[in-house]
């Protein structure tokens, strides 16, 4: 193997951070990445009803994020819940359409 494809396959091993969000209808979303997220919508129709909530901030090779947020409108407008890293209930569930990870 040469070693730009060494390389090339060890940096796409790489972890990212992940968020994952459960609703209180079964529904789940899993997202992840390395840097921070910026603001995003997330497309669901029914809006999720989050009870629980994710978070591994742990990346490779990239600074770890410290916080997640979630908010209640699309565009990040209305913070609803903002915690680290660990398994989290949220009680009661809330209705969640938008996050940042930072």
């Amino acid at each position: 193997m040469k070693p730009t494809t060494l390389l090339l396959s060890f940096l796409t091993t790489a972890s990212a951070w992940k968020l994952e969000l459960f609703a209180s209808d079964g529904r789940k979303v899993t997202t992840h990445g390395t840097q921070d997220s910026g603001c995003k919508n997330i497309a669901f129709t029914p809006a999720l009803k989050v009870k629980q909530a994710k978070f591994s901030p742990k990346t490779d090779w990239y600074p770890d994020p410290s916080t997640f947020e979630l908010y209640v409108n699309k565009g990040c407008q209305g913070l609803s819940y903002r915690n680290g890293g660990g398994d989290h209930k949220l009680t009661p569930p809330r209705v969640i359409r938008s996050y940042k990870v930072k």
